[in-house]
């Protein structure tokens, strides 16, 4: 529901959006709404954030998003009403919010790196959970639709650090494809986690089934599959102690899943079209 006022205290009904409309497995929270130019075009368009639980792509908890028109009373989504678009296709991104304010009118999201299907069980002490990374939201046009684009914050680049030669508890892999290619990360317990881009399908998928520990929840292993929405040139793979974060470089594709090896992943096998760099994270 959208209200306005006048002064924060007195509240006035303008109107009502989602009936019909997207995902309806479960609640919708943590609702957003912002405008945006269509990069390559002079076009603006608004972006409507409604995170669900459950109901996800893959079960559970993720963030969906529709596109359209807003007057300052009544948002119109121009897409289909039976279409769902997800800002993210990994198990672990939920409660995406934008800062207000951000430097250069940039829309910068954080989201819950977790899943209400298993967020209690996870085999961490001390803490649940942490946030993504920040990452700078646009729009983006294929084959005559508007999609949400991501790609990680430009403050990400300062956090990069020097290259290194293996894969590390804390890095980041920037994957350059020419074609199909599957980059395999493991350990010495051939703990792995492997992501799979079909350039014909113009898919990516991660399977995290024998990434470490999956035993505390059923949902938790899992294969999770996003479209590129085009060809895709290089992704930039943030890994964390326990996360991965896979996104495209031009936006067109985010995944972000938890993982919880017995030991860092210390090696990576390239099979196919892609090449690899590794560079450390600056703490």
């Amino acid at each position: 529901q959208i209200f306005s006022s006048p002064n924060l205290k007195d509240w006035k009904y303008e109107s009502s959006f989602g009936e019909g409309y997207g995902n309806h497995g479960g609640v919708w929270e943590c609702p957003d709404l912002m405008k945006m130019k269509v990069a390559g075009t002079d076009k603006e368009k608004w972006m409507l954030i409604c995170n669900i639980n459950p109901g996800g792509p893959f079960g559970g908890s993720a963030t969906q998003y529709f596109i359209g028109q807003f007057d300052g009373r009544t948002f119109t989504c121009e897409d289909e009403p039976s279409e769902t678009k997800w800002m993210d296709y990994g198990k672990d991104h939920y409660a995406t919010v934008t800062f207000s304010n951000a430097p250069e009118g940039r829309n910068v999201a954080i989201a819950w790196m977790s899943n209400w299907q298993y967020a209690n069980q996870v085999p961490t002490t001390q803490y649940r959970s942490a946030n993504s990374i920040a990452r700078d939201l646009g729009l983006i046009e294929y084959s005559g639709e508007t999609y949400c684009s991501v790609k990680p914050a430009k403050e990400m680049d300062q956090a990069r650090g020097a290259k290194i030669s293996a894969p590390s508890e804390t890095c980041e892999m920037v994957v350059t494809y020419s074609g199909d290619a599957q980059i395999i990360l493991r350990n010495q317990k051939n703990e792995r986690v492997i992501m799979t881009y079909d350039a014909e399908e113009e898919t990516f998928d991660m399977d995290r089934r024998h990434s470490g520990d999956v035993s505390f929840s059923d949902a938790f292993p899992t294969l999770t599959s996003a479209p590129t929405y085009g060809k895709l040139r290089q992704v930039r793979i943030f890994i964390d102690k326990c996360s991965i974060e896979a996104i495209d470089a031009d936006g067109k594709m985010a995944m972000t899943n938890l993982v919880f090896p017995s030991a860092p992943y210390n090696k990576v096998t390239v099979k196919g079209k892609a090449k690899v760099k590794i560079y450390s994270i600056k703490k």
